[in-house]
Formats: C-alpha cells, sequence, structure tokens
C-alpha cells in the first residue's frame, strides 16, 4: 500500500514541475490537513501553524522545478516543515523580546520625561508661591509663614503675634485667597492653583 502511495506521490510531484496546477491541488488537498495537525502540535498554535502551511505550499509551488528530485515527499515534507515552523517561532520570539525591550526603553524614557516635567512644575509652582507670598501685607504674610512654613497652630500664632485666634484664621484665609488668584493670574493652569486651595 505504501508502495502505491509513494508512487502516486512520485507522480504527482513529477507533473507539478512540469506545472500542473490540478496535480499540485491534489498534492495540497492530501497533505495541508496532516501537516496543519502535525504543526499544531509543534508550534501549539494554530494560527502560526496555518501560516507554516501556507508558506510551505507557496514555497513549493515556486520551487516546483526541483520536486521531480524528492525521493519520499512525506517525509521530506514534514522535515522542511519543521524546520520552518521552528524557525518562526524562534523568529517570533526574538520579535517579543525586542517589543519588550523598546517597551521598557520607552517607559523609562516617557517615566525620565515625566519626573523632569513634574520637577520643573514644581519648581515653577515654588517661584510663584514665593512671589505671591511676598506681595502680601506683612501681617498676612507672617500668619502664612508661621502656619504653612513653621506648621505652628493657630492659638500659637495668636499667642505669638498678639492677635485673636479668629484673626489668625481671617488673616490665613485671606493670604490664602490671595496666593490662589497670583497663581491663577500668571500662567500656571487653573487646576495647579486648586493644589494650593488649602494653603
Amino acid at each position: 500500500m505504501s508502495g502505491i502511495k509513494h508512487n502516486s506521490d512520485r507522480q504527482l510531484l513529477l507533473q507539478i514541475s512540469e506545472g500542473d496546477e490540478q496535480a499540485f491541488a491534489m498534492l495540497v488537498k492530501a497533505y495541508s490537513g496532516l501537516l496543519f495537525t502535525y504543526l499544531v502540535k509543534i508550534t501549539k498554535d494554530q494560527d502560526i501553524a496555518s501560516d507554516v502551511v501556507q508558506e510551505i505550499f507557496t514555497q513549493l509551488w515556486l520551487t516546483r522545478e526541483s520536486l521531480g528530485e524528492v525521493e519520499s515527499f512525506r517525509s521530506w515534507l514534514f522535515v522542511i516543515s519543521r524546520h520552518h515552523a521552528v524557525r518562526m517561532l524562534k523568529n517570533i520570539d526574538r520579535e517579543y523580546k525586542k517589543r519588550e525591550e523598546w517597551h521598557q526603553i520607552t517607559q523609562t524614557a516617557a517615566d525620565g520625561l515625566e519626573a523632569q516635567d513634574e520637577a520643573s512644575l514644581k519648581e515653577a509652582y515654588d517661584i510663584l508661591v514665593k512671589n505671591a507670598v511676598d506681595r502680601l501685607p506683612p501681617q498676612q504674610k507672617k500668619v502664612w509663614m508661621l502656619a504653612r512654613l513653621e506648621g505652628k497652630k493657630y492659638a500659637e500664632i495668636a499667642e505669638e503675634m498678639q492677635i485673636s485666634r479668629e484673626t489668625v484664621k481671617k488673616y490665613l484665609q485671606i493670604a490664602s485667597s490671595s496666593i490662589v488668584d497670583y497663581i491663577r493670574n500668571n500662567g500656571l493652569p487653573i487646576i495647579i492653583s486648586f493644589l494650593i486651595i488649602k494653603l
């Protein structure tokens, strides 16, 4: 039986080597299913197996003149298909690693830029706050600095400045509002102003 099959393959290959498209269609029909099943076992992926099958038969047709020299077509087909599949898997793995490396590089660069932007933004913000504080009336400026820079409580500030606790609270509210207004009017986005709404 195998001898008949072998002779049948040899006849098809000879016909295909002479450009017989019908013989090639018969060969594809006879082997594509078997080859696909074999390649799925190797690649563990139906899409890759399907691609390899298509590429193998395309390659066979493009190099059909040499098919007449093939002795055991089935063994030869499975060997070259296996090599092709392994090569494709290596290429896919290499491409995946390249994408991962590229992702890490771009992510690192993006993180660096983000940190740089954040540092620049904070520096601009600090300068604006300092300028805004410098423009406050002396009493409001002193209350704000004691509360926000030194972290003192209302009662401590009231005692130090010899004013009431309510006056401290009022000065702090007015000072904070003035600082926010200054920042809004001097080029920083409004949303940044909200970051200091609790000043």
